[in-house]
């Protein structure tokens, strides 16, 4: 076996696990399982709050209490994991810990911003027709108009008998049925 081979069996041996953390301990697990050099993955998505009569938009845990954790179970030390500050215990099958499914994660990556957040809007199309979810305009159908990268999005809508475009959020939008 060549050291392309070899190489290509290795990367196929790391897969990804799940890791139960304690209560709000999310980010001090994954801290504390990166200084041990284990590549970590913790989806984030926003969400608005209300706090102090102000509304707040805040990065939470896509699954609350569980990170991912990508591990070689042949050659690191994944019982070092479960001792990990921060860490309840792995998820396991048996005596070993229970991989994710292929592409779960990597997917989860994928869709992953700039900004750290998961995009968990509706892949949507201009010309496409959405109803708006929530906002002054909620439940009216429009036609999407335009797209941008920042998520801000126009939509056409009907109102009192003529077409207005208006600014808002992509993520107030679901395709219309």
């Amino acid at each position: 076996m060549d050291a392309v081979e070899e190489q290509a069996g290795l990367a196929a041996e790391k897969r990804w696990y799940v890791a139960r953390t304690q209560a709000h301990a999310e980010g001090r697990a994954a801290a504390n399982l990166e200084k041990q050099k284990f590549p970590v993955f913790c989806p984030r998505f926003r969400k608005s709050r209300r706090h102090a009569r102000r509304l707040e938009n805040v990065l939470v845990p896509l699954f609350p209490r569980y990170i991912f954790v990508q591990l070689d179970l042949t050659c690191d030390r994944w019982r070092s994991v479960q001792n990990t500050r921060g860490v309840s215990h792995m998820i396991m099958q048996g005596e070993t810990p229970q991989p994710v499914a292929p592409g779960v994660v990597e997917l989860l990556q994928q869709r992953t911003r700039v900004d750290g957040s998961i995009d968990l809007s509706p892949r949507l199309e201009v010309g496409q027709s959405v109803r708006i979810t929530h906002g002054p305009f909620a439940d009216l159908i429009g036609k999407l108009e335009k797209l941008d990268s920042a998520g801000r999005v126009r939509v056409l809508l009907d109102l009192l008998g003529r077409s207005v475009s208006v600014a808002l959020n992509g993520e107030a939008l679901l395709p219309a049925a």
